[in-house]
């Protein structure tokens, strides 16, 4: 019989040198709190940034701790890249110092990827199995059969642990677990998630991990703490629009697959490769630039681009050029050396070229110099491939790298039709640690997220030809949302595996209210269509939930300010995948981005433009403040919305009714504000308080009891919450004083108050 090798499967033999790859102070204290925490079963996370070592430091540990004593791992993931790169951390760390007891051992690597094996070849005498959560699912019995049911103790590590709260992550891995149960060896489970996610998971905070990681965080490090220590560089975001439109050509059969393959269609990325317009400003951009970016690594679209860009870099004396990851001849079709690659990078990394551009490499693996920038010019649907192309900026002083980096994005219009991802988002996200903390620097992170999400706005503001009186009529805080959903969904693809997608919702003071009653009733909303297991709502019942939502929670949608049916089609798409809410993050310091109080302060003070533009530039540059931040660090978004403002003082917009802001100059305590003025000042404590008040109502069986009467409903846009001594009696707002009420007896009971009052 002719056989063939193959890569997806076999043995790795133990290196006879010493791995040269060094742990770091953070990554070694985080193998010592591994060690403590596998003294007893655990199911625990490791919280890292992008760039902190998570993979390096699981495989270093499962190495010493489980292969070495030839215990079985499961590795699982839901993208065949992180399978590859799993992979290859494991085969260039399996040397001497993490494995004395063995001399190899054997892998398999399972995906829906052709270049990938099969569940049905798993087998008894594989050591650590690296897979797909979607594969092994489908291949549930020959896992459970061939291999787990023949292991007396396994480590199952989740990568992008984040996402294991899907039904299908969470069957595979209650599967796993109760099989070890049923054979009596449940000490013998151990589960290590990894994720640059880092929300906490007690219950108080509603943490989307807790039910699948009751252990929470067993060793985490902050972003802010690896860039402090020279290991991370200091992210420093700048975008530049290209002011160009690339999506006419599309048809929806080309966003679909761009979607799914992260690839552009050849006529579109051929004009955006050679468009002159748009690769001069990129050469254009870094010439203006030179002292402050280099060394640069440019990311191309294709060959093409890479040539294109190379030349226009030459002939502005720049010393640049290209590598690709296959290069072939376009009358030959012959494949140009690897060794040239080589030479070229070994270039760049001796100073002697300070740009290099490059095509589908270098995103990792490769030791490269102190990159001081990286040039975005190709859009991608990838987190794992931006995640992989900004991190090659984010090497720290330590690491060989530089204390700040730059990551510029050329942005071109697609018209909001492509799902493009955000490089800041993925740092921002991870920064938005702890959704309790409430300083300043966690704000700010809040404030970015909301910038992001309302920059075109302001851009659509700028515009003189865009008729946006309406608009601008309305109060600027109004404008400013009082707290953010943030979530990510994992969608299906062509490719048969899932692709993640974030998602924020901004709620503002129209809506805030009836979203929280909402996402409070998303289990009982969704008893009225049965999806089972299944992770995927229909056309049909996403369109159902969609309308009844509507009519539940927003039966005034069309009159309110940041209503959009796709927000509420997302919470119910991730609602159907994972069974949770999704997460709230309060802009508690909402009332310091108010800009009415700015022009006023400009208007009633009469100041000069001299004294004007002195005033708004201190606060531009108050380090304490918003502003930057909100309007993405440009102050001519900034000045316009000022000057919005003042011309409501002056009269310019009829029909607007001016009021002073509201001072209250005494400081006085919380508990003798009402709910609504505590929602205005910190919506996150007018939550806590909520969810206080109707926790301490509910029985265990979820439903929800009103006080006053016997009416009882799992629904919470059935109550209201009412003072039980009213405030104007001396009541205050404290837990023991409020209490939870059905419509109708809240409505008898002020009736009947309103009675009492007028005899």
């Amino acid at each position: 019989m002719q056989t063939v090798e193959v890569e997806y499967s076999g043995q790795i033999q133990v290196n006879a040198g010493k791995n040269p790859r060094q742990l770091y102070a953070h990554q070694n204290e985080a193998i010592k709190a591994l060690d403590q925490k596998n003294k007893s079963p655990f199911e625990g996370l490791l919280v890292l940034p992008t760039g902190g070592g998570k993979t390096l430091i699981a495989i270093n540990w499962l190495l010493r701790n489980f292969i070495d004593k030839r215990k079985k791992v499961l590795w699982i993931a839901h993208r065949h890249e992180l399978l590859d790169q799993a992979f290859e951390t494991l085969k260039f760390s399996a040397d001497p110092s993490l494995l004395n007891n063995v001399e190899k051992f054997r892998y398999r690597v399972i995906s829906g990827h052709p270049k990938h094996d099969r569940p049905v070849n798993i087998q008894p005498s594989d050591d650590i199995i690296i897979a797909s959560k979607d594969s092994l699912n489908s291949g549930l019995n020959h896992l459970l059969n061939n291999w787990v049911k023949h292991s007396d103790a396994v480590l199952l590590v989740v990568d992008e642990a984040h996402h294991s709260t899907a039904k299908t992550y969470r069957k595979l891995i209650d599967d796993i677990k109760q099989n070890f149960k049923d054979r009596g060896k449940a000490d013998s489970f151990r589960m290590l998630g990894l994720t640059a996610t880092p929300f906490r998971t007690d219950k108080g905070e509603q943490g989307l991990l807790k039910k699948v990681f009751p252990d929470d965080i067993i060793f985490s490090e902050h972003l802010r703490t690896l860039i402090t220590r020279g290991i991370l560089a200091e992210p420093i975001f700048e975008n530049l629009e290209t002011e160009l439109d690339f999506y006419r050509e599309l048809t929806d059969k080309d966003i679909k697959a761009i979607e799914n393959f992260d690839k552009l269609p050849k006529k579109i990325a051929e004009k955006i490769a050679m468009s002159n317009i748009r690769n001069k400003r990129i050469v254009d951009h870094y010439v203006e630039h030179q002292d402050k970016y280099k060394p640069l690594l440019v990311f191309a679209v294709d060959i093409q681009h890479a040539i294109a860009l190379n030349s226009l870099f030459q002939k502005r004396g720049i010393n640049s050029d290209f590598v690709a990851s296959k290069i072939s001849d376009a009358n030959t079709g012959a494949t140009v050396s690897v060794k040239e690659n080589a030479e070229k990078i070994k270039r760049f990394r001796r100073g002697e070229l300070e740009v290099l551009i490059n095509v589908e490499m270098l995103t990792e693996g490769t030791d490269l110099p102190n990159i001081q920038t990286v040039f975005l010019t190709r859009p991608t649907t990838s987190t794992i491939l931006m995640t992989q192309m900004i991190g090659r900026a984010l090497r720290g002083q330590k690491a060989g790298g530089t204390e700040k980096a730059y990551v510029v994005s050329f942005i071109d219009n697609w018209e909001d039709k492509i799902n493009w991802v955000n490089p800041e988002t993925l740092i921002v996200k991870e920064g938005a640690e702890f959704p309790g903390d409430k300083d300043i620097e966690t704000m700010k992170r809040i404030a970015r997220l909301i910038s992001i999400e309302k920059i075109e706005e302001f851009t659509r503001m700028m515009d003189d030809s865009i008729d946006l009186t309406d608009w601008e009529k309305l109060d600027f805080l109004r404008r400013i949302p009082v707290g953010i959903y943030c979530f990510s969904i994992l969608e299906p693809s062509e490719s048969d595996e899932p692709v993640s997608r974030n998602y924020d919702v901004l709620l503002y003071n129209d809506t805030e209210e009836a979203y929280d009653s909402f996402v409070n009733d998303l289990e009982a909303v969704f008893k009225s269509v049965d999806i089972e297991n299944r992770e995927i709502l229909t056309d049909e019942e996403l369109e159902y939930l969609l309308q009844l939502t509507k009519k539940l929670y927003f039966p005034d949608h069309s009159f309110l300010l940041g209503y959009r049916d796709a927000d509420v089609e997302n919470i119910l798409r991730f609602y159907a995948q994972k069974q949770m809410e999704p997460e709230f993050i309060a802009f508690s310091e909402r009332r310091k981005c108010d800009l009415s109080i700015v022009a006023r302060h400009i208007y009633e003070n009469d100041l000069t433009l001299r004294q004007v533009t002195e005033y708004l530039t201190s606060l531009w540059n108050d380090t304490q403040s918003f502003w930057q931040v909100l309007f993405g660090y440009k102050y001519v978004y900034f000045k316009k919305q000022v000057d919005i403002e003042i011309n409501k003082l002056l009269g310019v917009y009829p029909n607007v009714i001016v009021t002073p802001p509201i001072v209250i100059p005494d400081t006085v305590p919380l508990e003798s504000l009402s709910l609504v003025e505590i929602r205005e000042r910190d919506p996150a404590e007018y939550r806590d308080i909520k969810d206080a008040v109707f926790a301490k109502y509910t029985n265990t069986k979820g439903f929800i009891n009103c006080a006053m009467s016997e009416f009882k409903s799992q629904m919470r846009r059935d109550f209201q919450i009412d003072h039980i001594i009213p405030m104007s009696k001396g009541g205050l707002t404290t837990l023991d004083n409020l209490q939870v009420l059905s419509r109708k007896a809240h409505t008898e009971k002020t009736r009947l108050e309103n009675l009492k009052t007028r005899i």
